[in-house]
């Protein structure tokens, strides 16, 4: 007879993280079968606090919708048999009220909030993306997110290492804000909107002798992409992961965006109607990652930082004290 396994086991064996963005939360609960994670639950909350970032703090109505929605995901982890890791990144390393932020997050959940830096992010955002590559050629991944691109370039496998990595001052957020503010968006707004896109980004060019090969994407804006192309109906992580999409198809999916109204996109079959708003902008952004990579096209992964911290997770404990303290500050 099979021994029935206790909670603490069940504990150990699930694990969850809560990733809080400029768009969105997004919560991730894996458990581990044998060397692989099997993904249990995967959902986004919309905080939509990517506002805060031009003023440099939140007011109160986006600090209640930012703690209400890490809370409810908190909740979920621990339904789903964990307590969750609770990390961010740009957001808020930028803020300047992120310690309030923090410390009510903390009181509704009695969890502490993480906050990675620009190093500890590309390296757990590299190990979720690249986790069971088999090539040895360059990969460069790009990570799109509500305030910044994130560009790393390495080479995977057994060795894997980041060569370089960089933050592009630039997200769905800013760009929407800044030129798809209006419904339907203003003739030539794209143009525009890729222009400056090609100027923020234009320092992070490769050398020579590590123009990647190949070029993973990841996003909440890149999966609608994949979803699109693939007219899914619902979120589905076998089929999205590993989807390729051309210079071409990202081009075409920014025009027919540009053309309708943000009711129209809500109701095109296969996109998510949650990433109607920032689709476009998202778009843009692929488009000019793309240029400065010097690629045609690239592969879609759903595995991002939080698929990498679930791997040191499970790998190191879940102690809260796997990341090294020079690289997180915990509020």
């Amino acid at each position: 007879m099979r021994r029935r396994k206790s909670q603490a086991e069940d504990e150990q064996n699930i694990k969850a993280v809560i990733d809080i963005g400029s768009n969105a939360a997004k919560l991730h609960v894996a458990h581990r079968q044998g060397a692989h994670l099997c993904h249990l639950y995967d959902t986004t909350e919309p905080v939509l606090l990517g506002k805060t970032l031009e003023s440099g703090l939140m007011d109160e109505e986006a600090i209640r919708r930012g703690v209400e929605a890490v809370t409810r995901l908190a909740r979920l982890a621990r339904e789903k048999g964990a307590k969750p890791r609770i990390v961010g990144t740009m957001l808020l390393r930028n803020i300047r009220n992120a310690d309030e932020f923090i410390r009510r997050v903390w009181e509704d959940t009695g969890i502490g909030t993480e906050v990675l830096s620009e190093a500890e992010e590309a390296r757990l955002v590299w190990a979720g993306a690249t986790q069971g590559w088999t090539g040895a050629e360059n990969v460069a991944v790009f990570d799109v997110g509500g305030g910044s691109t994130e560009f790393i370039l390495g080479t995977p496998g057994p060795e894997s290492s980041i060569v370089q990595s960089w933050s592009a001052p630039v997200g769905t957020s800013h760009l929407n804000e800044k030129f798809f503010n209006r419904d339907p968006v203003r003739p030539g707004a794209v143009d525009s909107a890729r222009k400056h896109v090609r100027k923020l980004i234009a320092a992070c060019s490769f050398p020579d002798a590590g123009r990647p090969l190949s070029v993973i994407g990841l996003g909440g804006g890149v999966t609608a992409l994949a979803s699109l192309k693939l007219r899914l109906q619902c979120f589905n992580y076998t089929a999205l992961e590993g989807t390729a999409l051309t210079r071409e198809e990202v081009e075409a999916q920014t025009l027919l965006y540009a053309s309708s109204t943000l009711a129209g996109r809500m109701k095109i079959n296969g996109l998510p109607a949650k990433r109607a708003g920032i689709v476009l902008a998202s778009s843009c952004i692929v488009q000019c990652a793309l240029e400065t990579l010097g690629v045609q096209a690239f592969r879609v992964s759903i595995n991002g930082l939080r698929h990498g911290l679930l791997i040191e997770m499970f790998e190191k404990g879940n102690d809260g004290k796997s990341l090294a303290d020079s690289r997180v500050t915990v509020r």
